[in-house]
């Protein structure tokens, strides 16, 4: 559908200024079907129904006046109107391919997709516009997931179009929701032998050659984006990350920030600026691009994150502390931010609060082994025995061939007073474990100076 302004539509502005002056004048069929249009393109549906009231009143036997009070009747949900409007017309007009499509979109909102196909390819040899019937097949296999299908339609498409780039984009989402990526890739090299300088097809392809982790073609292929387009932010953004990848660190920052001139300021370009210059071990600029991602959008969790992590990893854990609590207010159903949220007050010996911390990590979904193993030991440095078993033995449960669950559950039970069945696990630790001995002797030294581990050492 083609975008006018108002005031180059001059249709539309006579339209306008009839409605000022509050008289009716006379429009053809071809003025009315160019104001409904417009109207429905700017998402003005009052307007549009307006003018559909005049034109029909003006023109009440035009069929294509018809076809868009159905179109406006089945985005409104009006589907019986629209069906009866639509059977009327079809025995008027039984070849006009607008009757079928239409048809196809109410039955498509009734969810019935595959008659809206059938419609659709009825539709096909007497529609002028094979693209936009494709496009409607394709989509509808969309709808019932028949990616196969909606693949074969979208590549018609193109055949007919080879500039259909939102066909070719929607193309591409069937390749990758297929994990066909030696077929995008195959067809994609083809689709630029005919258009050479297609930007989009070029970045595209530069993302499939990452999936494969083969970086040297894609960065190859960025570069041929940008030299057909050299505006394109996303090429500039994606050949950014390849050099970062190849360690080529001083080059990425100078892509990162070319992406700054051309789009607006981008809090997780500043991210990956920041984490360039710390790779660069440049922590004082790192920092700074830190910051400026955080001021460019303080609602982004992952700006907090990255501060967070860098100060913890260089043991600044008060600062990490008060950076992981803020993205925690941002976001605090996320397992891995209460983990490390747990680490970071374990390191300020805040037991308590690493405790609660961990409990919320595994209440979100995070069962990895490290988190209930760390999770364990801290219940047994705070000798919490009860909920230190308890914790332990469902780790055993998920993890039954890791060894060292063993001895924490042998640890528990004696801290809970059950020494037959202490002596049960550390007896098996022992049998399938001796190498982590010294390891649990060091952490638990207390567990190792009792007499009944002692003989059972002496024994083992």
């Amino acid at each position: 559908m083609q975008f006018f302004s108002e005031e180059e539509n001059y249709s539309v502005s006579k339209f306008e200024s009839m409605l000022q002056k509050n008289h009716i004048l006379f429009f053809d069929v071809d003025e009315f079907e160019e104001i409904i249009e417009y109207y429905l393109e700017l998402g003005k549906m009052s307007k549009a129904k307006h003018a559909l009231q005049i034109g029909l009143n003006q023109h009440p036997s035009a069929i294509s006046l018809k076809l868009l009070q159905v179109e406006v009747m089945i985005f409104e949900d009006e589907l019986q109107q629209a069906s009866v409007i639509l059977d009327e017309l079809e025995m008027i007009e039984p070849s006009n391919s607008e009757v079928y499509v239409q048809k196809a979109n109410l039955y498509s909102k009734l969810n019935q997709h595959e008659k809206a196909i059938d419609l659709l390819k009825y539709a096909l040899p007497l529609a002028d516009d094979l693209v936009d019937v494709y496009s409607l097949i394709a989509m509808e296999y969309l709808f019932i997931e028949n990616y196969q299908e909606a693949k074969k339609y979208f590549k018609k498409c193109l055949s007919e179009d080879i500039e259909d780039y939102m066909s070719l984009q929607q193309l591409l989402f069937c390749y990758d929701i297929l994990e066909e990526n030696d077929e995008a890739i195959a067809f994609l090299n083809a689709y630029l032998d005919k258009n050479p300088y297609c930007e989009v097809a070029w970045h595209y392809l530069g993302k499939q050659h990452l999936v494969k982790e083969e970086l040297n073609e894609a960065l190859r292929c960025f570069d041929f984006a940008i030299i057909s387009d050299d505006t394109f932010t996303g090429a500039y953004f994606e050949k950014a990350k390849v050099l970062e990848k190849l360690e080529n660190y001083q080059k990425a920052i100078e892509n990162y920030k070319i992406t700054l001139t051309l789009d607006d300021a981008s809090p997780l370009v500043y991210l990956h600026i920041g984490r360039c210059f710390e790779k660069m071990n440049d922590d004082v600029t790192a920092e700074q691009y830190y910051f400026k991602a955080v001021h460019e959008d303080p609602q982004l969790s992952k700006s907090w994150l990255t501060l967070a992590e860098f100060y913890y990893l260089r043991g600044n854990h008060s600062k990490a502390l008060n950076y992981i609590n803020k993205v925690l207010l941002l976001e605090d159903n996320n397992p891995y931010y209460w983990r490390r949220c747990a680490e970071i007050n374990f390191c300020l010996q805040d037991y308590e609060r690493a405790e609660y911390a961990f409990s919320q990590a595994v209440e979100f979904g995070d069962y990895s082994l490290n988190t209930l193993i760390n999770w364990t030991d801290l219940l047994l440095l705070n000798e919490n025995y009860v909920k230190a078993l308890s914790v332990a033995s469902d780790a055993m449960r998920i993890f039954p061939d890791e060894i060292t669950m063993f001895y924490r559950v042998s640890i528990a039970f004696a801290g809970v007073g059950n020494i037959s069945e202490s002596e049960h696990y550390l007896k098996i630790a022992f049998e399938k474990g001796r190498e982590w001995i010294a390891f649990f002797d060091k952490k638990f030294p207390t567990f190792f100076s009792l007499d009944f581990v002692k003989e059972i050492m002496k024994k083992n």
